[in-house]
């Protein structure tokens, strides 16, 4: 069945994060970062498919995923700085592995690399059930001739009379950010997850399949029902590492509670058996036991029996007869 899901995040330095290692995570290859002199890779079982599109006025280096990310990084140096806008995706699992890239790749081109982004696309199929996308979206626009350009200016407020305004007796006119994209509006991201739902309801339609998807709550749809929160690939990890750790203690507990069950009953053997021997008989028992390193169990009680038994007689000759008269007897 066919589900909707699409998040957007941000990636910056002023949450701890580095656009190199995000780049890295996602499509699984091994990317250096000039700033820190280290190689970011994590290894996969399953390899991404991964690939680059690139706006019009884009340089060559853009699509170079490391150069790209270093670039991006080296541009943007504040303690604060958004390296990145991040969305992820799940693709629809009614459509073929070339027919969800087909349609992925119409939407990204559409909807942001025509509005001037880098958009750096990491297909994961890790699992058959859960198909997914990580896009990486550059925030910074390029100029005509492929320099970077700027992602917003400072527009001063002026009076009636064209001059700068100032607030009391601070020293600082008064100013405006003025947004070079409209990248960052709430509105646009409102806007993206309506096309997703409608670019993939088109090539459900086109393949007659009846499912359909929206973006909208399902109280903005009118459906009286509670909405399920979507189990990407962590979700299940956690899942399966829960199970696992409630068979590995159930497995121990077993194990102890069996072990536990043969010492009762080894013991309650060794216990009736004991009553017969002799105060020194137990002792003997007891210092073989420890000098065997070993615990003597009623399967091997007759054994150990008669072990001590031969070494007893042993003893006896040898004081007797003399150890060379002893030895050539054996």
């Amino acid at each position: 069945m066919a589900i909707f899901h699409m998040s957007f995040s941000n990636i910056s330095a002023g949450k701890g994060r580095s656009a190199i290692a995000s780049a890295a995570y996602r499509s699984g290859e091994k990317l250096f970062d000039d700033q820190e002199g280290r190689h970011y890779f994590y290894a996969r079982s399953v390899m991404p498919e991964s690939f680059i599109l690139t706006p019009k006025n884009a340089p060559a280096w853009a699509s170079d995923r490391e150069k790209l990310w270093n670039e991006v990084e080296r541009k943007d140096r504040r303690a604060n700085s958004r390296y990145a806008k991040e969305f992820n995706v799940a693709l629809p699992v009614e459509l073929s592995e070339d027919e969800q890239k087909e349609l992925l790749t119409k939407y990204v081109q559409e909807n942001f690399v025509d509005q001037g982004m880098v958009a750096d696309v990491a297909i994961h199929r890790d699992h058959q059930d859960n198909p997914h996308a990580h896009v990486m979206l550059t925030n910074r626009p390029f100029n005509p001739d492929g320099t970077w350009g700027i992602k917003s200016k400072k527009q001063y407020i002026l009076d009636e009379n064209g001059n700068k305004m100032y607030t009391g007796t601070s020293k600082y006119p008064k100013s405006r950010k003025i947004l070079m994209v409209d990248w960052d509006k709430k509105e646009k991201i409102t806007e993206w997850r309506h096309n997703w739902a409608a670019s993939v309801n088109q090539a459900l339609e086109q393949k007659s399949i009846p499912d359909r998807i929206s973006e909208k709550s399902f109280v903005e749809q009118g459906i009286a029902d509670t909405p399920m929160q979507h189990e990407g690939i962590n979700s299940k990890r956690h899942e399966r590492k829960a199970f696992n750790q409630q068979v590995k203690n159930y497995r121990k507990s077993k194990a102890g509670y069996k072990n536990m069950q043969e010492k009762v009953v080894n013991r309650g053997h060794l216990d009736s058996l004991s009553k017969h021997f002799s105060f020194n008989e137990k002792k003997v028992v007891k210092e073989l036991s420890h000098e065997l390193k070993t615990y003597i169990s009623l399967e091997s009680l007759d054994d150990k029996r008669r072990m001590l038994f031969n070494w007893k007689n042993s003893t006896l000759i040898k004081h007797a007869v003399g150890e060379d008269v002893t030895k050539q007897l054996l």
